[in-house]
């Protein structure tokens, strides 16, 4: 049993170590075709020579009638160890994606729980505040469009959000002098703009210890910036400000504990075409609470939430909202989730 454990680590790690190197000679097949002293070039060149790197920027999602922001630091170190902090108006809703020996996890301080996730994030999608998406999408798109002024080139590229997607484009914009991304502008199927990256900080010789990628290490820092038990005292649950046309409410029920501080509801849209939406009160507990899924990391609106095969899933200010259905696609749950992931959950976004 121990060999065979063995020689199936071995075997993945040469398989990952392949897909590195390949990954690495694409960039550089491509960069060179662009000049030797290219900003996308020389990015190329510090990336895949980086043995570890600190990047912080704001993601701005844009919505039908508005935009969010939250600011971000991702922390890499090589081979393949990630962190990736992501923060709303408090820290209370930071949220954390960590990969690192032990697999790929998705961190809820605020309420202390923890999703294992099943995934080969980030290899099977591209994510803007990722350098490593930013690169591979350039590698490997040969019908790249590249355009330049005074300060700045711009690399057009196709990219995709999740492994089922289909392609869209994004806008990476380099600075002339840093030779570095400053921007990433990617939009969705009706070429609307669906999220900007921006850079403030990159920084190549960031020195990292192991201890960053530790997984009680990450949550118990969060946790420390928090200070005490998180109470969600005005949240409620919902109805969805978006349908898919021709969809409507079928049936609910919401079962509530005597002082209100634990609540389910499972709601049931559409007959025989339609989803289910389920929002959960999620309450602080002094344990980690550790649970394991199936999917793709998925970002709605800024926060981390699980694509599954026939689910969407996320937890936002002390509530754990899934979207189920057999006939949606995921942008369509997407929307749906959205409705519920602004700053004042009482306020109408329009």
């Amino acid at each position: 049993m121990n060999r065979l454990l063995t020689t199936k680590l071995v075997r993945n790690y040469l398989m990952r170590l392949l897909s590195v190197v390949v990954f690495i000679g694409a960039i550089m097949m491509f960069s060179a075709c662009r000049g030797s002293d290219s900003p996308q070039r020389v990015f190329a060149e510090k990336l895949t020579k980086a043995q570890s790197y600190k990047v912080e920027g704001i993601m701005e999602s844009y919505y039908e009638s508005g935009r969010k922001q939250n600011e971000f630091k991702v922390l890499y170190k090589y081979p393949e160890m990630i962190k990736v902090e992501i923060k709303s108006g408090e820290n209370a809703d930071k949220q954390i994606i960590l990969k690192n020996n032990e697999g790929v996890y998705i961190l809820i301080p605020a309420v202390n729980k923890n999703f294992k996730i099943q995934s080969d994030w980030p290899d099977n999608a591209s994510y803007p505040y990722l350098l490593q998406s930013l690169a591979k999408d350039i590698a490997n798109d040969s019908d790249a469009i590249i355009t330049e002024d005074e300060t700045k080139v711009t690399v057009e590229t196709k990219t995709k959000m999740h492994a089922d997607a289909t392609p869209v484009k994004q806008k990476i914009i380099f600075d002339k002098t840093t030779k570095l991304p400053t921007e990433v502008l990617v939009y969705d199927e009706d070429d609307n703009l669906y999220i900007r990256t921006v850079f403030t900080h990159i920084d190549f010789d960031y020195n990292i210890s192991d201890d960053e990628f530790d997984l009680e290490g990450s949550m118990a820092a969060v946790r420390l910036e928090i200070g005490e038990e998180v109470v969600y005292e005005n949240r409620e649950i919902g109805y969805p400000l978006y349908c898919p046309e021709g969809i409507s409410l079928a049936s609910e029920n919401i079962v509530s504990n005597q002082d209100g501080t634990e609540r389910l509801a499972i709601m049931k849209y559409g007959n025989d075409y339609g989803f289910t939406l389920i929002q959960e009160y999620v309450n602080d507990n002094e344990v980690t609470r550790y649970q394991e899924e199936n999917g793709e990391i998925f970002m709605v609106l800024g926060n981390v939430a699980i694509l599954k095969d026939n689910s969407l899933q996320t937890i936002y200010r002390g509530i754990e909202y899934t979207v189920a259905s057999e006939d949606l696609i995921p942008e369509e749950m997407a929307k749906i989730v959205q409705g519920f992931l602004f700053e004042d959950p009482d306020e109408d976004p329009k």
